[in-house]
């Protein structure tokens, strides 16, 4: 087995195929003067079984047109099964459609890449776990709960904490770790304005005066809800707030947004690339999360 990567995230790519023993393919990428993606596989892979690894962020429209070239092109040099490593899936988000006229876009990124030539895919916590049903080829969905799980063991005093959830989506996933760590949880209810998915008003449920209190979310994007959170929960006497968020995109302005006393550390995955994060942003390796997954595959 060998894994190739996209060029969204060779750093996770690296890593897991450190953790898996595995070669790392070489891939020659460049553009036309049209703009157009130009691919060439360096490397003779005709026969073995393929792990490509490639997030769908951003630029997320490039990057699903990279990954759709890669298989094609492994397809036409004879590898024998490709298994797929989507650590972010990008349009995740876009899974339901509330008005006529709009599609159901995670639905038909599912559909391009179900269609390439792949044989398994491997998501990390997307948004609503259904969507790995709209794929017609098998489909995992892993959990980063054991991550934050053992990160906060082992930097957090328990017997002192508390576990939140940002809106009511999240009380499962929020309560799933809770139990894990042996502790109480609370919520914080958040409602949005559907038009332009800005957020309208948020309340506190539960008690969290001289509490350390861990946020547990999958996704921040504009960095709003966090810095909006971390207010809520300060004003109503939390000592610490810390944030475990699975995907870190901070589009705009999120990392400004982010940058306040109020919030103590945000904790993420490098299930999304960043050169340059601020200094109260952690990040932790999910890539043993797939190594561990792909070892049965091997």
């Amino acid at each position: 087995m060998k894994l190739i990567s996209g060029s969204s995230n060779l750093p996770l790519a690296q890593s897991l195929a450190k953790l898996l023993e595995i070669d790392l393919i070489k891939v020659r990428m460049s553009k036309y003067l049209n703009d157009e993606k130009h691919i060439e596989i360096l490397n003779n892979i005709q026969g073995e079984n393929i792990i490509l690894v490639q997030s769908f962020s951003r630029p997320v429209d490039e990057h699903i047109m990279e990954f759709l070239l890669l298989t094609d092109a492994l397809e036409r040099m004879g590898a024998r099964h490709v298994n797929v490593v989507i650590p972010w899936y990008g349009y995740s988000l876009q899974d339901k459609v509330f008005k006529e006229g709009e599609p159901l876009s995670a639905k038909v990124v599912a559909n391009l890449v179900s269609a390439s030539y792949i044989k398994r895919v491997f998501l990390l916590d997307v948004h609503n776990t259904s969507i790995a049903g709209f794929f017609s080829v098998p489909t995992h969905h892993l959990s980063v709960l054991p991550l934050f799980a053992e990160y906060a063991k082992n930097n957090y005093d328990l017997s002192q904490t508390v576990v939140a959830s940002p809106d009511f989506g999240g009380l499962k996933r929020a309560g799933q770790l809770a139990k894990s760590l042996n502790v109480d949880w609370v919520n914080i209810d958040k409602q949005r304005n559907l038009e332009t998915g800005k957020i309208t008003k948020m309340e506190l449920h539960g008690d969290v005066k001289n509490k350390t209190v861990l946020v547990f979310d999958d996704v921040s994007i504009s960095g709003g809800t966090v810095a909006e959170a971390s207010e809520i929960l300060k004003n109503n006497g939390a000592k610490e707030v810390h944030f475990l968020v699975t995907h870190g995109l901070f589009a705009g302005n999120a990392k400004s947004k982010l940058n306040t006393p109020a919030i103590d550390t945000i904790v993420v995955t490098n299930s999304i690339y960043h050169q340059q994060l601020p200094d109260n942003i952690r990040v932790i390796d999910c890539a043993k999360l797939f190594a561990d997954q792909l070892k049965d595959w091997m």
